[in-house]
């Protein structure tokens, strides 16, 4: 049995129904938690590059108002947050009993590229599974989609892919 599952989540039908199958897959055991990871690549505003090019535009002087900064990021997160909280609301509207049993479900956002994101996350989060659509928005090549294909083989992690 798996108590702590990751879903990689990317606004699209495989992966709301990975969703699903994730949320049926924890039912009925005791202290589970389900994870629904979204990956966005926005620009990293405290990256070098970042701050050099500021400075020589004008746009930011020689000291960087570092709190300004934070909270693009964070707002970033929040609206990305939102947007996959009404995105999966169908899917916990027909399992609604499910969320009452498992007791513990998250959202989680982070910024980076979703090939090598998800499985460092699965890693350092200690998941015991990841399941994901076998094609998500990003998907155009093969069988399976080329984020998929890539986690299925650089994860050790049990990994279930939901068409």
């Amino acid at each position: 049995m798996y108590q702590k599952v990751l879903v990689p989540y990317d606004l699209s039908d495989p992966a709301r129904h990975a969703f699903g199958a994730a949320l049926d897959l924890v039912k009925g055991v005791d202290g589970s938690k389900v994870t629904v990871l979204f990956v966005e690549d926005w620009h990293d505003y405290n990256a070098e590059t970042f701050k050099i090019a500021s400075r020589m535009s004008g746009v930011l002087g020689d000291s960087l108002d570092m709190d300004a900064i934070a909270g693009v990021s964070e707002e970033a997160a929040a609206q990305a947050t939102e947007k996959v909280s009404a995105d999966i609301a169908s899917v916990l509207d027909e399992r609604g009993s499910v969320l009452e049993e498992t007791n513990l479900f998250e959202i989680a956002v982070i910024n980076g590229s979703p090939h090598d994101s998800i499985t460092a996350y699965a890693d350092e989060g200690d998941y015991d599974c990841i399941v994901m659509g076998h094609r998500g928005l990003g998907a155009v090549r093969g069988m399976l989609g080329s984020v998929c294909y890539s986690v299925l083989h650089k994860t050790n992690k049990p990994v279930l892919i939901v068409k």
